[in-house]
């Protein structure tokens, strides 16, 4: 957190972004529920996006395979797991997207902690090895089971989004992963 709370001041002087209430913490500066809330879910959204297309390029091109790989040498999911990254992949694949996402919808510091609370519990939610049917993550429409991430894990292929599963369906991710579902059921 203290990583990404430098990065988004030091890139906001880079990049000439000047919201003088972004880091304020008065009354009169917080963001309005709504005003909350649609920051955070845009967050998200391009954050999911992000990591989606990074996540897929880590897979498809053996240059980038060789980073990203250090993350799948754990066959199973595991808490450890989740934050065992090489530091190249973390900064295009993890990083990258979280920042993009935040100098694009640019929301209040509050705002940004939330989606980085939302982040690392869906991380660790994908990661702990067991898919608990109360979790927050599989309230929303459109949420990815730990499941995927567990077959992702397991075969090295497919599923290649978070907690979200609109971008598998947009642009390819669930072939591989509906095959061994469909496999699955004969054999019951």
């Amino acid at each position: 957190l203290p990583i990404m709370a430098f990065a988004k001041i030091w890139l906001s002087k880079v990049t000439g972004w000047n919201n003088p209430n972004a880091f304020m913490t008065d009354d009169e500066h917080w963001p309005s529920t709504l005003k909350n809330l649609v920051d955070l879910v845009a967050t998200i959204v391009l954050h999911e996006f992000g990591f989606y297309m990074t996540h897929r390029m880590m897979h498809d091109y053996p240059k980038l395979y060789k980073y990203h790989k250090v993350h799948h040498e754990y066959k199973m999911n595991t808490t450890l797991a989740s934050q065992h990254n090489h530091p190249i992949d973390f900064i295009l694949s993890i990083g990258g997207p979280a920042l993009l996402a935040a100098l694009v919808v640019q929301p209040h510091s509050s705002t940004t902690f939330q989606f980085l609370l939302c982040t690392l519990y869906g991380n660790l939610d994908d990661h702990f090895g067991y898919a608990f049917p109360w979790s927050p993550v599989r309230w929303f429409p459109l949420s990815a089971s730990t499941e995927e991430h567990e077959f992702h894990h397991s075969k090295n292929m497919g599923c290649f989004g978070t907690k979200l599963s609109i971008f598998n369906f947009m642009f390819g991710g669930y072939e591989q992963y509906s095959k061994f579902k469909g496999k699955q059921k004969k054999e019951q």
